[in-house]
C-alpha cells in the first residue's frame, strides 16, 4: 500500500514536471541557463526571471528522479510480480532518457527534433508511472474485463492522444503555432494548405478531431461496460476531449499565450492519463494471489504478486 501512495505521488510530480516544462518553452526561457546540470555554474542561482522557469523545471525533475528511484526501490524489495517489476524498471530507463535529452537540448542550443523527443519521452515516462500506480493499486473487489473491442478502442484513442501530444511537440518546437494565422477550421483559407509549417499545423488539427472523437466514443461505451473505475475515467474523457479541441482553438485565437498555450499541453496530459487509465480498468480483474513471503526479522513486508 505504501509503495501504492508513493505511485500515486510520482504520478502528481511528473505532472507537474509536464507543466513547468511547457512554461519554459512558452516563457521563452529555454536557454535562460546556458549550462547544465548547473545554472551559471550555481545549484541555487537567483531565481527570477527566465531562470525561474529554466532552472526551476530542473529542480522539479530532479525531485521526479528521486521519487521514481525511491519508488523502484519500493518495488524491487516488496513486490515479485513481473510486469509490475518491469514497469518500474522502465521507470528508471525513461527518466534517465529524459534527463539526459534535457542536457542535450541545452547543450546543442534547442534542436527541434532533440526538444520534440524529450516532450515525447516525458510523455511516454507519465503513462508508465501511470500504469505502475493501476498496477499497484489494490485490485477491486470485483470487476468483469469489458468486451474486446471496448477495451480496443480505449487502447486507440491512448495512443492517439500520444501521438497528437508528439505531433503537438512538433507543431510548437517547429515554430508552426501561428502557420495558419488565427483561423481555427481552416488554414490560409483552405482545408489543405501547401507548404511545411502549415500542413504540420493543420496534420495536428485533424490528429486531434480523430483523437478527441476515439476518446469520447471510449468513454461512452465504457460507461455501459465498464466496473467502477473504468466509468469515472469514462466520464471524463468525452469532457477532456471537448475541453482540449476548445483550447487548441483559443490557442490560436490567442496568439500562443502563456496560460492557454500551457493549460492545452496541461489538458492533453490529463486526457493522455485519463485514456490509460481507462483501457487498464477495462482489463481483467487482477488476482491478490500469495506469493513467497520474506523473513519477518528482516524487517520486510509480506510480498504480493502482481502478475
Amino acid at each position: 500500500m505504501n509503495e501504492h501512495r508513493l505511485a500515486q505521488a510520482t504520478v502528481v510530480a511528473t505532472f507537474l514536471l509536464l507543466v513547468v516544462g511547457g512554461l519554459v518553452h512558452s516563457t521563452g526561457s529555454s536557454l535562460s541557463c546556458p549550462d547544465w546540470p548547473l545554472c551559471y555554474g550555481q545549484f541555487f542561482p537567483a531565481m527570477e526571471g527566465g531562470v525561474l522557469f529554466e532552472h526551476g523545471h530542473r529542480l522539479v525533475a530532479l525531485a521526479v528522479v528521486g521519487l521514481t528511484g525511491s519508488l523502484a526501490v519500493a518495488v524491487f524489495r516488496r513486490r515479485r510480480g513481473t510486469a509490475v517489476r518491469a514497469l518500474a524498471s522502465a521507470s528508471i530507463l525513461l527518466v534517465l532518457v529524459q534527463a539526459s535529452l534535457g542536457a542535450v537540448t541545452v547543450l546543442w542550443k534547442l534542436p527541434v527534433l532533440v526538444s520534440s523527443a524529450h516532450l515525447a519521452t516525458s510523455m511516454a515516462f507519465f503513462l508508465v508511472v501511470v500504469a505502475l500506480s493501476h498496477r499497484l493499486a489494490p485490485a477491486p473487489a470485483s470487476a468483469a474485463a469489458a468486451p474486446g473491442p471496448v477495451r480496443l478502442l480505449a487502447g486507440l484513442a491512448a495512443l492517439g492522444v500520444y501521438l497528437q501530444i508528439v505531433l503537438g511537440a512538433l507543431v510548437r518546437h517547429s515554430g508552426s503555432g501561428l502557420a495558419c494565422g488565427t483561423e481555427a477550421v481552416l488554414c490560409q483559407g483552405v482545408v489543405w494548405p501547401l507548404g511545411g509549417p502549415a500542413e504540420l499545423q493543420m496534420l495536428h488539427r485533424m490528429a486531434g478531431v480523430v483523437a478527441a472523437l476515439l476518446a469520447t466514443a471510449a468513454g461512452l461505451l465504457a460507461l455501459r461496460h465498464g466496473g467502477t473505475r473504468a466509468r469515472r475515467a469514462a466520464a471524463l474523457a468525452p469532457l477532456l476531449a471537448l475541453l482540449q479541441l476548445g483550447l487548441g482553438a483559443w490557442t490560436v485565437w490567442s496568439l500562443i499565450a502563456v496560460p492557454v498555450v500551457s493549460l492545452h499541453l496541461a489538458v492533453g496530459a490529463l486526457l493522455l492519463a485519463d485514456t490509460l487509465s481507462l483501457f487498464l480498468a477495462l482489463g481483467p480483474a487482477r488476482t491478490e494471489a500469495t506469493a513467497d513471503r520474506t523473513d519477518p526479522a528482516a524487517g520486510l513486508v509480506p510480498a504480493r504478486s502482481d502478475a
